[in-house]
């Protein structure tokens, strides 16, 4: 991969997804909408006529990059080629086929149809594949809810079918908590209603190749930390650690995946998705969560864990998907190598959001070391998580450009960091909360402009 001579664009408001990944893949040119590494990175292009707003969805983002004629103008120097992307709708598909650029995901309506909450589960049910215990539908109000889902019991969690970071995900024990989001379920559309259960999320990533499914190993997903982010059911980072899963979930976990990926491949899908699954403590049950049907926002701490630096990180398996390469490929010692724990080393991965009142400003991209006064202090510039020393040391990324303003709610950046931060995925540890408070504690009011 990194002999390649085809021009590979990797489009988004920052390179957050594929940071690194100039290390695996030649001719790969990084087009930003902001350069969060101010201008120390060689390989991010940000056209000095767009105006970045950080209000922006990441598909308008996107599609306002491609629709740049300064983008344009540089994509028609380096000549024609694949485009890695995090989101994107039809618009998107559009603009890419007038620059004579191959989106290196399936179609969008195909990824659509399956990432809808409600479509991922009946794609389960086809690959056999079990589901927290649920009923679909659409809801016209609570009486029509406590009808429908009686067989639920009492405390139910609805999903709408498409969010993200627990925007669409709501929690529902009486009419107190209906009451706010009524309008948001009562929508028309089909809602994913589920029993709620005591549960543990955890995630892996994995591949649909030509030689099969490839599986990472499964780690914690971060959900609701309150320093963290400002939604209940918000995602806020991942962590991966050895001998943190019993085996027979490791080895359920992957034997699931396999199945789901094998059952895309027959709808017509082909390269990197992410399921998450709930562990039920209460009675020792693994059940699919969700899937996204792209790259995810843990795909970052996959492609740079250790796995990526002993084996291959699964974006290289995703881009041969669409490129004429000529490989060979283990799939089943890859996925047992990968199962095994004494292979993994700790990585962790904190997503901030502005959990604060106040406007907060970007914290500069680099390395950062926890001092013995307990403050977290900047050390030196960095490009990417491989350029951490130890475990004193953190990267910190942040996914914001220099004059943004961070309304609350807003992300900030992540922290990449070789330690467990969290107990179980649950809550920060003490050396978790002393990386978050010194990193926020550098926050300031931003001046009026």
């Amino acid at each position: 991969m990194l002999q390649n001579q085809t021009p590979i664009y990797f489009i988004d408001w920052c390179l957050f997804s594929a940071i690194g990944m100039e290390k695996y893949i030649g001719n790969l040119q990084f087009i930003c909408a902001t350069d969060t590494f101010y201008g120390l990175h060689p390989h991010i292009f940000v056209p000095q006529s767009f105006s970045y707003n950080h209000a922006l969805t990441s598909e308008q983002t996107l599609n306002a990059l491609l629709s740049n004629e300064e983008v344009a103008e540089h994509i028609r120097r380096r000549g024609p080629g694949k485009l890695l992307v995090w989101l994107l709708n039809e618009e998107t598909e559009r603009l890419a086929e007038a620059l004579d650029l191959e989106i290196c995901l399936p179609p969008h309506q195909l990824r659509m149809h399956w990432d809808n909450k409600a479509n991922t589960n009946r794609l389960a049910e086809m690959a056999g594949v079990p589901c927290v215990p649920y009923v679909l539908t659409p809801v016209e109000s609570y009486t029509h809810l406590r009808k429908i889902a009686a067989h639920l019991g009492q405390d139910l969690v609805i999903q709408s079918p498409h969010g993200m970071s627990g925007n669409n995900t709501f929690f529902i024990s009486n009419e107190a908590d209906w009451n706010p989001y009524h309008a948001q379920i009562c929508n028309g559309e089909e809602m994913k209603i589920m029993k709620r259960i005591r549960c543990e999320e955890a995630s892996l990533e994995a591949c649909v190749t030509k030689y099969g499914v490839a599986v990472s190993p499964l780690i914690w997903e971060l959900i609701g930390i309150p320093e963290l982010t400002v939604y209940k059911g918000g995602w806020c980072g991942n962590e991966l650690a050895p001998y943190t899963f019993p085996k027979h979930h490791i080895e359920k976990a992957k034997q699931y995946t396999i199945l789901l990926g094998e059952q895309l491949r027959k709808v017509g899908y082909k390269g990197c998705f992410q399921p998450d699954y709930l562990i039920d403590p209460d009675n020792d049950i693994l059940y699919l969560g969700e899937i996204n049907m792209r790259f995810s926002g843990f795909t970052p701490l996959i492609n740079n864990a250790n796995i990526a630096e002993k084996d291959i990180p699964l974006l290289l398996l995703h881009l041969a998907e669409w490129l004429d390469m000529d490989y060979d490929l283990d799939l089943d010692a890859l996925n047992t190598t990968w199962t095994k724990q004494e292979h993994l080393a700790p990585l962790s991965l904190l997503h901030f959001k502005n959990v604060k009142e106040k406007q907060a400003q970007p914290i500069r991209t680099g390395i950062y070391r926890l001092s013995e006064d307990g403050k977290v202090v900047f050390v030196r510039s960095a490009l990417s998580p491989k350029d951490i020393l130890d475990t004193h040391e953190a990267f910190w990324m942040s996914t914001s450009g220099l004059d943004s303003v961070i309304e609350k709610g807003d992300e900030i950046g992540a922290l990449f960091i070789h330690s467990r931060m969290t107990v179980a995925g649950k809550k920060l540890t003490p050396l978790g909360r002393l990386w978050v408070e010194g990193l926020l504690a550098g926050f300031k009011i931003p001046h009026s402009r």
